[in-house]
């Protein structure tokens, strides 16, 4: 049976979301598959808040989320923006509870330390989350 792993990433302010993206994707993801091999996930989904910039807040009508506030404001349906504590939430995903102590194991070697290294530099370890999920249900 899987077993997910939901991360919640906040970037740091020196990062603009677009730069943030391209580091997670093209440095960040990079260490991890070096660092992990055989027991990186399975998949890894990340998922981006989308901002204002993207002009879906216009579309949609959310005058919190418009363009013409901050461009990098998260659109929120509900909530606030500046109580928005993440840009990017990752849902990794083991095969089994074996993959994913294999995995944890690594990440707390001294290789793995080249994760959390790389993570200080562009995230805010103060913020950063990781929550085992459970059972899924799909609802149509």
């Amino acid at each position: 049976m899987t077993i997910s792993l939901k991360c919640f990433y906040t970037r740091l302010p020196t990062f603009s979301p677009a730069e943030f993206k391209d580091y997670m994707e093209t440095v960040h993801v990079g260490i991890w598959k070096e660092v992990m091999g055989p027991h990186y996930p399975e998949t890894w989904i990340l998922r981006y808040v989308e901002r204002a910039e993207s002009g879906i807040g216009d579309r949609l009508g959310i005058s919190i989320g418009s363009e013409k506030n901050d461009p990098t404001a998260p659109v929120l349906i509900i909530g606030t923006p500046s109580e928005l504590e993440w840009d990017v939430v990752g849902e990794m995903v083991f095969k089994d509870m074996l993959h994913l102590q294999q995995a944890l194991a690594v990440i707390n070697t001294p290789e793995g330390q080249k994760i959390k290294d790389d993570e200080e530099r562009f995230t805010d370890a103060g913020k950063f989350q990781v929550v085992v999920m459970g059972a899924t249900t799909v609802l149509t």
